[in-house]
């Protein structure tokens, strides 16, 4: 490991050098000029020791100007200084140190901490690149599947389909499969150092060193591990969450050319809508208000998944329309032995030369590289599925309407 000693005391820089010289890569600048222009050429050590009162340019703006630089502001920095007040030490971590060691210090213990700072980042390190990979490859997963999407809007025969939908599935599933296992094996190493920490935890009562115990205990809140392990746990939810999104994507594929043997369930459509409206949330969030204007209804036999499906993608595509702020309003009623829902917005509409073939696979209005045509075709496949019916109502510069209807019986086929 490289480390970087910035002081201009000489007898300083000297118990230093004998300390740590056997054990780590030093460099040293004796002002914080000297510092910066170092680290301004190219050198990025894995720790920085760092001294307060220096001529020019002082530790606390050293330290500063390392956290405002991208390249910079992940380096661990332990202050060493004289100045021993609280303020001093509070300003020192509020400027981004890891810790703050006061003068005169035991060669000892700045080794210790400097031991554990290292292999603090070290695991952070790690972990930051797994997570970074996963993501990779799970942007790399969805890039396949928007080339693929891409290529089959160019197709010309509907007979193709069913082949052209099979091949996405396998090449999308590949890659899927791999980073879904990566992602568990992720989550068991998490899972482990969650374990250690927990045991640090637990043993530290029994250390018969009160000062060793109290120092643990601060480093553990200044370096804010909890924080750390629980964001970990998130990040790794988040990429469960989008690799289960892309197999949905892929799975609704071969529904359209194949009815799955899924069962029909007893469920509510507003729980359908509800976790839709969760779903395409971050699409809809700075373009529209939505307005809910639920009736009761009673339970209506669905695929609740594939019904789900068609609410994201309608959701979706009207705030897509919207260029700027307006409404989408999500209204159901009851007619006759039919649960009615309608999904209207205030968007761009859509011209009339377009209804006719709204609903047809590959037929998309927006640009290239967009839309695949295939979204609407789906929706329109599921609610066949349902014994429903699907309907749309436009007009340009107004708005469009979605009409839903689902059967509230159970129909049986024959």
């Amino acid at each position: 490991d490289q480390l970087l000693l910035i002081d201009d005391n000489a007898m300083n820089l000297d118990t230093l050098l004998d300390t740590l010289g056997d054990r780590y890569d030093l460099r040293v600048a004796v002002d914080g000029k000297t510092a910066m222009n170092l680290i301004d050429d190219g050198y990025c050590p894995d720790l920085i020791l760092l001294d307060v009162m220096m001529p020019d340019m002082d530790g606390y703006e050293v330290c500063r100007h390392l956290k405002a630089k991208k390249e910079t502001c992940d380096i661990p920095v332990i202050f060493l200084s004289a100045l021993d007040s609280n303020n001093d030490e509070a300003k020192g971590l509020e400027l981004g140190a890891v810790d703050y060691i006061t003068k005169p210090f035991f060669p000892a213990i700045v080794s210790q901490r400097i031991n554990t700072h290292l292999e603090l980042k070290h695991h952070r390190d790690k972990l930051q690149n797994l997570v970074a990979n996963k993501t990779q490859q799970l942007t790399e997963a969805y890039d396949d599947l928007k080339k693929i999407h891409d290529q089959m809007v160019q197709q010309e025969k509907m007979a193709s389909l069913g082949q052209l939908a099979a091949g996405v599935a396998h090449e999308i599933n590949n890659p899927a499969g791999f980073v879904c296992s990566n992602i568990v094996s992720l989550e068991k190493y998490v899972g482990r150092l969650s374990e250690w920490a927990l045991f640090v935890e637990q043993i530290l009562p029994s250390v018969d060193n009160p000062e060793i115990v109290a120092l643990l205990q601060e480093k553990k809140r200044t370096l804010k591990l909890d924080y750390i392990l629980d964001d970990v746990k998130d990040l790794i939810s988040e990429s469960k969450d989008g690799i289960e999104r892309i197999t949905a994507i892929v799975r609704n594929m071969k529904s359209f050319c194949r009815a799955e043997g899924d069962t029909f369930k007893s469920h509510n459509v507003h729980d359908c809508l509800d976790s839709a409206l969760s779903i395409a949330h971050n699409e809809i969030k700075y373009k529209a208000t939505v307005k809910k204007e639920y009736a009761e209804l009673p339970p209506v036999y669905v695929l609740p998944q594939q019904l789900g499906q068609v609410f994201v993608n309608l959701l979706v595509n009207a705030a897509q329309a919207i260029e700027q702020q307006g409404t989408i309003t999500i209204r159901t009623s009851h007619e006759n032995e039919w649960a009615v829902v309608k999904i209207c917005d205030t968007g761009s509409g859509i011209p009339p030369e377009h209804l006719q073939r709204l609903f047809e696979p590959f037929f998309t209005t927006k640009e290239v590289g967009r839309g695949t045509g295939l979204g609407l075709s789906i929706c329109a496949d599921i609610i066949q599925k349902h014994q429903g019916t699907v309907t749309v109502d436009s007009t340009v510069a107004k708005g469009t309407c979605f009409t839903i209807k689902l059967p509230l019986v159970k129909k049986r086929e024959g």
